[in-house]
Formats: structure tokens, sequence, C-alpha cells
């Protein structure tokens, strides 16, 4: 597991997230903000196989929640699905956020997807369902300051 360059993540992303349309702008404008960082896991290779990237972004529903980053593009290759990669590299990242005083954890997460994040502790927002290019979505929170 090591901090990534924004650009170690498009490949994952585009191939995720996008669903390998080109059509799909994989760069964010938030890449390069200050408190931005990327987080990833690699194989034996050194191949990035999981991606995550992390941005100092106020909750819109939750604006009093401060400080507040926002997840986005979490990421696991397609062969290497279920097998913890994407749970280890949440772990380290919540790990990180709360040791660095993080309060408030937020993301827009495909409805499929929140079952993989309630076992982190999200909860969805209510009256935040979205439909996107990608499927209906919810924002999901995490308060950092709660127990494990």
């Amino acid at each position: 597991m090591r901090d990534l360059a924004p650009e170690e993540t498009h490949a994952l992303r585009r191939e995720v997230s996008a669903g390998g349309r080109t059509d799909i702008q994989i760069r964010s404008p938030l890449d390069g903000a200050p408190g931005a960082w990327h987080l990833g896991a690699m194989d034996a290779a050194g191949v990035v196989i999981a991606i995550s990237s992390y941005y100092r972004v106020t909750c819109p529903v939750r604006p009093d929640a401060r400080p507040a980053v926002q997840l986005q593009n979490m990421a696991v290759a397609p062969g290497r699905q279920r097998q913890g990669v994407g749970s280890a590299v949440l772990d380290e990242a919540i790990r990180r956020l709360r040791t660095g005083g993080g309060v408030f954890l937020w993301a827009s997460a495909r409805d499929a997807a929140i079952p993989f994040y309630e076992r982190f502790g999200f909860a969805v927002l209510e009256g935040s369902a979205s439909a996107s290019a990608t499927g209906p979505h919810h924002l999901i929170a995490l308060d950092l300051r709660a127990a494990d």
C-alpha cells in the first residue's frame, strides 16, 4: 500500500469507474487541490490493483461536519475484486484520516456498492439519491470520531 500520484489512478478509474468508456472524464480538477491524496495497493509485480482518492470537500448535505473529506474513485481491478484488496485500501485510509484528526468522510456511492461501505460503518444520507452515467447513487458518510 502506498500513496499514488493522480496519474497512477487513471487506468483503474477508466477501467472500473468509467466501464472502459473514453467519453467520460477520468481526471478530476480536485486531483491537485491542497490536501488531496490518492492511496493504492499493488500486486507483487508493482502493478496498481486498487485505488481511492481523497479530497478536502464539504459534504453538501452536512456542511456543519468539518473537517470533511470526500472519497472518490474507489476501484479494484476486476480480476482482484472480492479478495479483500479494496477493504485493505479503505481500512488504511480510515486509519490515516482518524489519526490525522478527520471528522467526516463522505462519498457518492453506487447503490450496488452501499453494502460494501456499510461494513465500514458508512450510512446512507437521507434525501441524497441521484442518478449518473454509471447508475443510481446515494451519498454515504462515516463519522470518523465514532469507535470502530
